[in-house]
């Protein structure tokens, strides 16, 4: 019994260390490499930035760095790095001064210093040929790499670089920006300096200004998320994509309009159903519609086990995965385990989907009653030797056993002794013995006497 519950441990500790690197996740936020200017350091776009996760794909944060920039606009000075002058053309951007300067300044198309810059924001830096600031430049070095293919030859993927070449330009590529996702025989895009600006655009796959596509080799860990089907189905980031968002008090555009949110505000959707984000608006629940709005990046969540006051395992999981309830099953002596239970009373079992939400479960235990005290089992009475008598006959031993058991319980009576008893017989006998001692005794003294006398007389 020892060595099997010992056996029984062991599997459990090995069982809950397999589970503590299965939850595993490469979890951690988009963070600059490099020292940002003060302007953007006080942007929107900055901040919108640091909110996201990297989820490990590196596509997919390839693009969640771009989304972030949605509606940042060129300056005309290294002051307006922020992004909020619209009324610039003068190709000052972040993206350049992260760059560096070409000519000795930071003023210049700057599409490819954009895609660039989101390459580096997801550590995929090496992975399509190195950073240009050069469309030409680097359609050549993905030639070399075998990483380049032309329109027609080849259907485009999440976080490919998408090259266009504008009517009349005799070079590769005069523009390049990165594709979201395909659908419908369209691709999707997010590109630096489209009018001045960090825009979203869509193009038929058969459009001439489409002359090719870059693939870089990005880092995959584990997740490849499809935005094509996460979009509007899914809680996470989302960015407002059109001039404002009304936030209403309920899924509904005629509800009451409790505020809005403007172009490019990033924003954490708790809840996506029909359509409608669940968000934190002042202090209270409120819902937008999420056709005004695209999905940017998975909300990173924690769940931890407890089981008598300690944490048995916590693990992380993105918005757009499936989680469900870990296999742990904890020990409790003397109780038997009915599941995890959340602070709102909610019992999961194992397997059972979560919720996208931050949790803590707590182990339920059943006290297991003590078994029953065994009845002792009643003597058997042997029988005698013998013929015993048949059901129902008169007389014998076990008849007079249950008769002798039926009888009432009754004290015992002294009965006083009576000239025939033993006890009277035997004091009677003791009382003659003793008369006819004391006679044999006078008359041995009588004769002693006698005797004396008559010696006297003779002498």
């Amino acid at each position: 019994m020892r060595k099997t519950r010992i056996r029984h441990h062991l599997a459990l500790l090995l069982a809950t260390a397999l589970l503590l690197l299965a939850s595993t996740l490469p979890v951690g936020a988009i963070t600059p490499s490099y020292q940002v200017s003060s302007a953007y350091r006080k942007s929107t776009y900055y901040q919108n930035l640091l909110q996201l996760p990297l989820t490990g794909d590196g596509a997919f944060d390839t693009l969640s760095a771009a989304l972030s920039q949605y509606g940042y606009h060129e300056g005309s000075s290294s002051a307006d790095y922020g992004g909020t002058n619209t009324a610039s053309t003068g190709n000052y951007t972040e993206y350049n001064y992260s760059l560096g300067r070409i000519g000795g300044s930071f003023s210049y198309a700057w599409c490819a210093a954009f895609v660039s810059w989101c390459l580096v924001q997801a550590g995929e830096q090496e992975s399509a040929g190195g950073l240009f600031a050069s469309c030409t430049l680097w359609v050549e070095a993905l030639q070399g790499l075998g990483q380049y293919h032309k329109r027609g030859t080849y259907a485009p993927q999440m976080g490919d670089l998408i090259f266009f070449r504008s009517a009349g330009v005799a070079r590769a590529s005069d523009h390049v920006g990165l594709v979201r996702f395909v659908k419908n025989g369209r691709v999707y895009t997010v590109e630096g300096n489209s009018s001045g600006q960090v825009a979203l655009r869509d193009y038929a796959l058969t459009d001439s200004y489409i002359v090719g596509y870059g693939s870089p080799r990005y880092e995959n860990g584990g997740m490849k998320i499809d935005r094509a089907k996460k979009e509007d189905t899914v809680s996470g980031y989302y960015i407002v994509t059109y001039n404002f968002l009304n936030v209403r008090a309920a899924r509904s555009a005629s509800s009451a309009k409790k505020g809005q949110l403007k172009k490019g505000e990033l924003f954490l959707v708790t809840e996506a159903k029909n359509g409608w984000g669940r968000v934190s608006y002042n202090g209270g629940v409120a819902y937008v519609s999420l056709e005004y709005a695209d999905f940017v990046a998975p909300s990173v969540h924690k769940v931890s086990y407890l089981s008598e006051g300690k944490t048995l395992l916590s693990r992380e999981f993105f918005s757009t995965e499936e989680p469900s309830v870990s296999a742990l099953i904890p020990e409790k002596q003397g109780n038997e385990f009915l599941g995890w239970q959340d602070a709102g009373g909610t019992l999961y079992e194992s397997g059972a989907r979560l919720p996208a939400q931050d949790l803590v479960l707590t182990a339920l235990w059943r006290e297991i009653p003590p078994p029953p005290v065994a009845e002792e089992e009643e003597e058997e009475v042997e029988e005698p030797d013998g013929d015993a008598p048949e059901d129902g006959a008169e007389g014998g031993l076990a008849d007079e056993i249950l008769r002798e058991e039926d009888k009432p319980l009754q004290e015992e009576v002294p009965v006083p002794p009576t000239a025939s008893s033993p006890d009277v017989q035997s004091r009677d006998f003791t009382l003659a013995s003793r008369v006819a001692s004391a006679v044999c005794a006078l008359i041995g003294g009588a004769c002693i006497g006698g005797w004396y006398l008559l010696r006297k007389k003779r002498e």
